[in-house]
């Protein structure tokens, strides 16, 4: 599995670990995106995949959670990403 420089760069945006990756495509429900291409969900985190490539498109959070990461930054003050770094880190060392 490659990673595409876009996916790169969302993951260490995010937080997303190469093991969320492979967590989301082993364990997570496939779904039929645009282009043919494949989106796996897992917990918190969604995939998009070229099945044919096996190439990751990005990765990122689903709705909720991402609701959730806005009103975490708003009652705190902070930007977004800020927000993101301060609860993906608490969840790893968890």
């Amino acid at each position: 599995m490659t990673l595409t420089k876009h996916a790169k760069q969302r993951m260490s945006q995010r937080i997303i670990t190469l093991q969320d990756i492979y967590t989301a495509v082993k364990c997570g429900t496939p779904t039929e995106a645009k282009n043919n291409l494949i989106c796996y969900t897992h917990g918190n985190i969604y995939v998009i995949i070229n099945p044919i490539t096996n190439t990751v498109i990005t990765a990122c959070f689903i709705k909720s959670y991402t609701k959730q990461l806005e009103q975490y930054a708003k009652l705190n003050n902070i930007g977004f990403y800020a927000a993101v770094r301060q609860q993906r880190r608490s969840q790893i060392v968890s």
